[in-house]
């Protein structure tokens, strides 16, 4: 199984709000070197989302750049998700937004006082499915995708390649 593979199933077995969550957070970041990736909508992110971690063909060391761009993207955006201090502090500013918009109506806040009543409402069951991946996330990053496991995945492919 290849390092993408790895990722692929991971991601495969979280929620689908999660899944939707990474694939918007990997849109803020990368490119997928296509420019006509961010116009598409979320359904079509998410297909070609799993497209980039899933394409088959690729050399080792393409599977391993992707494999590390995932790691390094991920961990940057879903590191506030792991923690229950950035849900504290996520939920503080949700409810000063719903403060604000009771002592001014027609505040900026006001326009966001729907959506943050929204998130508030899902918060527990998004922090719950969250902290839950961080820990077969860790296993899988310290796992499959150290520096030293990804060397020798690519030898070993080295190997296969001169086997066949």
């Amino acid at each position: 199984m290849t390092p993408l593979q790895t990722i692929s199933d991971w991601f495969e077995k979280q929620h689908a709000q999660v899944q939707g969550e990474i694939t918007a957070g990997m849109a803020l970041l990368l490119d997928f070197d296509d420019a006509d990736f961010l116009p598409l909508d979320s359904e079509e992110k998410s297909e070609f989302f799993r497209q980039w971690l899933s394409e088959v063909g690729l050399p080792a060391y393409a599977v391993v750049g992707r494999a590390l761009t995932f790691r390094a993207c991920f961990e940057y955006f879903a590191e506030s998700r792991f923690t229950e201090a950035s849900w504290r502090q996520s939920e503080e500013l949700f409810r000063e937004a719903l403060e604000e918009t009771k002592g001014n109506p027609h505040s900026d806040a006001a326009r966001f006082a729907p959506t943050a009543q929204r998130l508030l409402d899902e918060m527990p069951a998004r922090r719950s499915r969250w902290i839950e991946g961080r820990q077969s996330w860790r296993e899988l990053a310290d796992g499959s995708l150290t520096p030293d496991a990804l060397r020798k995945w690519v030898t070993s492919q080295m190997g296969d390649a001169g086997n066949g």
